[in-house]
């Protein structure tokens, strides 16, 4: 008798567990639909890139644009949508970021610096240049909480340009 009751108790426990929901699939719901309301809201001729980025350009800058393997100066405002969590470079010292391909950086940055999001935009800018972007988790911080940041924030972000030093390209011997 102890052991039918022990089977038991185990299958309706594993019915109840399979049934409920992924809380992450929910979070991440939860996430697309507050990022949706918003853009709706605010920006509602917006039309995202392929990634999922929105970059709305403020100022075009001046010179070639950022590529690839460029250092990048910069200053920047990060918020939560409902700007409950608001944090940045400060007036006076930029961020420094070498700028590498988005695809290759993870789905849950640890830092400012190795956001896909980031990295995205600064290829769609140049010196001197300013812009805000709107991302979802996936381009930003991911799942997981970040220096404050919940985890599943679509998050602001307000980039100003300071100065670009371009890769070097390689010596090439004669």
């Amino acid at each position: 008798m102890r052991i039918f009751g022990t089977v038991a108790t185990l299958l309706i426990l594993v019915a109840f567990f399979s049934c409920k929901e992924n809380s992450f699939e929910k979070q991440r719901r939860n996430e697309l639909r507050e990022l949706d309301n918003y853009m709706r809201t605010h920006y509602s001729d917006a039309t995202p890139k392929q990634s999922g980025l929105y970059f709305f350009p403020e100022v075009v800058g001046v010179g070639d644009s950022i590529k690839i393997n460029d250092r990048v100066e910069f200053f920047y405002n990060l918020m939560t949508l409902d700007s409950s969590f608001n944090t940045g470079s400060g007036p006076y010292e930029p961020a420094s970021v070498v700028v590498t391909p988005p695809s290759q950086l993870s789905a849950s940055a640890q830092s400012i610096n190795t956001m896909r999001a980031l990295h995205e935009a600064l290829l769609h800018m140049r010196s001197d240049s300013e812009a805000r972007i709107i991302f979802d988790s996936a381009l930003g911080f991911g799942q997981h909480s970040t220096g404050g940041i919940p985890g599943f924030s679509p998050l602001i972000m307000d980039i100003r340009i300071y100065k670009v030093y371009p890769a070097q390209a390689p010596s090439q011997e004669e």
